[in-house]
């Protein structure tokens, strides 16, 4: 009894889970996914992305460097010399005898050294560290930026396979209710199986049509799945986007990448007119050798000392002429690249504002030729019930018609793809 109870109690358990695993399942079957998501997904699992960190990294380490500038600066020293003469005075005294040095020395010391007017220069030399890994960064959102074209050519590749194979429903409704119909002529003897085969060739035509297809739109998912690293299946619902307006001004990554380049420019300037300052630091020094600091003794001896030091490089004037005007070129040329970019983009705005409305303009026309099919077909239907024309005229009615949807679904989604084109160029 009690096994029975356990039995029961197990089987109770695994139904709930069942059906809480087949809840879950049909709840990510029917998931639905919007081109916005695709875009955000893509930036986030493509390898790219790591290296906005790695770059963070590297910056946040230099300027720590940088910074060390400050700190006091310690150098070990030591050398040991051999000279062909030494210091000697010209003085002869029969009372006392005057040491001479020996002509080989040896000196060991540490000095430490602490700047204090070189701030300006440590400040100039970070400000252009952290602004180079800005331009790095952004360089990278650039290459970011281009997934967006490849989401958008998988994303309305998907959407315009998706109604087609809407479409091909339809007509697959069609033959079947004309299959139906010619099979009733058939018993009464109106209708041959000829015409019950040529509808049958045209059912099994479409299925060809609607498995190449499928195929096809698998191949997309796959690749928008490796694209985004999501889990994109056949039933997943990809939401038809809608633009209700475009903006017309450029916000391109690659303008915030040329006005970094400029802003780059300045500070080099700065690092330039720091680097030509006089700097002044405390000194201490410390060592063991001999002679030390009484030449005259020929003993090893300890010894320090304390100061200022004082050092002015004026070989930097040489070249500050010549930098200006490199950094006064190379302002000029991001300027020129600056004014290259934006006709080149506006030239591709212009162009893709013409394909939207190029394709609006035949949306209308297809709109008028669809109902002007769908009319005929209807009559053709009467007709083929009565006997009035053959099924080969009826199937080419049918296929004027799909061959009419088909064509609006292509420019539907044409204009979708030429709308979000201009969308990206235009920048967000």
């Amino acid at each position: 009894m009690n096994n029975l109870k356990s039995i029961l109690l197990l089987l109770s358990l695994s139904y709930l889970l069942l059906g809480e695993i087949t809840a879950q399942v049909q709840q990510t079957s029917t998931t639905s996914i919007t081109i916005d998501e695709c875009y955000q997904w893509s930036r986030e699992n493509y390898p790219l992305i790591k290296q906005l960190d790695l770059i963070d990294q590297t910056t946040q380490f230099s300027l720590a460097n940088a910074a060390n500038g400050k700190l006091p600066r310690i150098t070990l020293n030591g050398q040991a010399t051999y000279q062909s003469d030494v210091t000697q005075l010209p003085i002869e005294n029969p009372n006392f005898e005057i040491p001479t040095l020996d002509k080989d020395q040896y000196k060991i010391y540490a000095e430490i050294y602490q700047p204090l007017t070189n701030f300006s220069q440590i400040n100039a030399n970070r400000a252009a560290i952290s602004h180079n890994g800005e331009i790095e960064k952004q360089k990278t959102e650039i290459d970011l930026y281009k997934l967006r074209n490849r989401i958008n050519q998988l994303f309305f590749g998907v959407l315009l396979i998706q109604d087609k194979l809407a479409e091909f429903e339809t007509i697959e409704t069609d033959l079947d209710s004309a299959l139906f119909k010619i099979n009733a002529a058939i018993k009464n003897g109106t209708a041959t199986r000829t015409d019950q085969q040529l509808l049958l060739v045209e059912k099994i035509s479409l299925a060809q049509r609607i498995d190449e297809n499928k195929a096809t739109q698998m191949a997309f998912l796959g690749m928008l799945s490796t694209l985004t690293g999501q889990n994109i299946f056949e039933n997943t619902e990809l939401i038809k986007p809608v633009v209700d307006s475009i903006q017309k001004s450029i916000k391109r990554p690659e303008l915030k990448l040329l006005s970094l380049q400029k802003q780059s420019i300045a500070l080099q300037q700065e690092q330039i007119k720091s680097s030509l300052l006089p700097n002044a630091g405390l000194f201490a020094q410390g060592g063991y050798g001999r002679p030390a600091l009484n030449f005259l003794s020929n003993d090893f001896d300890f010894y320090y000392m304390v100061g200022v030091k004082i050092n002015w490089n004026l070989s930097g004037l040489y070249n500050y002429k010549n930098s200006r005007k490199s950094l006064d070129l190379s302002s000029e040329l991001i300027a020129a690249q600056e004014e290259v970019f934006l006709l080149n983009t506006s030239l591709t705005q212009t162009q893709q504002s013409s394909e939207i409305r190029k394709y609006q303009q035949l949306l209308q026309a297809d709109q008028e030729i669809i109902k002007i099919r769908e009319t005929v077909l209807e009559t053709a239907r009467v007709q083929l019930s009565n006997g009035l024309i053959t099924t080969i005229d009826f199937v080419n009615y049918l296929n004027e018609v799909n061959q009419a949807r088909q064509k609006r679904v292509f420019h539907q989604t044409q204009l979708l793809l030429a709308q979000f084109d201009l969308r990206n160029t235009n920048g967000i």
